[in-house]
């Protein structure tokens, strides 16, 4: 079945290995400036700024949406939310914020806000609160239900009972979903960039708009170093903590 769906995709799509690699190896402008990339964005003042941008809007945006996640995970488990009504409405919530892509999150901000960094840390606050609810929920349903009942049998009130009967259990799983939408984020933050959300993505649409590829490719190569020391420490750490 899903070589017959592959190859109605192929039909339907127009799909050509033979117009990519045409694609690839024709000479423009994009490919040109490839030859030639603008090193000096590394130390460029003017790049420097909007990059340091866009790591301050990824990591509040991980670390606000982090916060707001972890209850929202709690109280979207049949164990952990207050009654049934809450339940229901966090479930539907959650399903609703996880089918907007950051991209359209951005897009809706940068509308209602403006241009700038504001929604750009708006949209990755909610895509933030999206995927670590998800994850988080997702673990939630294996936990260990006995340290649960023993602070049920002692007594403990309903929010005592998760902090320390549940959160003590996920919290090295948190932790590195944590991490792991920094990363996300970092990645994202430059994606939004290009539709006026701030950070260094508008920087990379004002030189892509005026045809400076070898500007363009100089950024990319920057914000490429950047992303994998990120992602090794946060790989790291992730390691330590699970």
């Amino acid at each position: 079945m899903a070589v017959g769906l592959t190859v109605l995709s192929v039909m339907a799509t127009g799909f050509s290995p033979v117009e990519i690699w045409d694609g690839l190896f024709r000479s423009n402008a994009p490919l040109r400036g490839l030859r030639n990339p603008d090193f000096g964005q590394l130390f460029s003042e003017r790049s420097r700024g909007p990059f340091l941008d866009t790591l301050r809007v990824a990591l509040l945006a991980t670390a606000a949406g982090g916060l707001v996640a972890l209850p929202l995970s709690l109280w979207s488990t049949r164990f952990g939310a207050p009654n049934r009504g809450v339940y229901a409405v966090l479930r539907v919530f959650n399903n609703i914020i996880r089918a907007f892509p950051d991209l359209l999150w951005a897009l809706l901000f940068v509308a209602a806000v403006g241009v700038g960094a504001l929604p750009g840390l708006l949209a990755l606050f909610f895509f933030t609160i999206a995927v670590i609810t998800k994850l988080t929920t997702d673990t939630l349903d294996g936990i260990d239900m006995g340290p649960l009942e023993a602070a049920d049998a002692a007594g403990a009130r309903h929010n005592e009972k998760l902090r320390v009967a549940v959160v003590p259990q996920i919290l090295p799983s948190f932790t590195s979903f944590l991490l792991y939408s920094f990363e996300l984020n970092l990645r994202g933050s430059a994606v939004i960039g290009l539709v006026g959300a701030g950070g260094i993505g508008q920087r990379l649409e004002f030189f892509r708009g005026q045809g400076r590829w070898e500007e363009v490719w100089g950024i990319v190569f920057m914000f490429f170093l950047v992303v994998f020391v990120v992602e090794r420490i946060s790989v790291l750490l992730r390691r330590r903590l699970v």
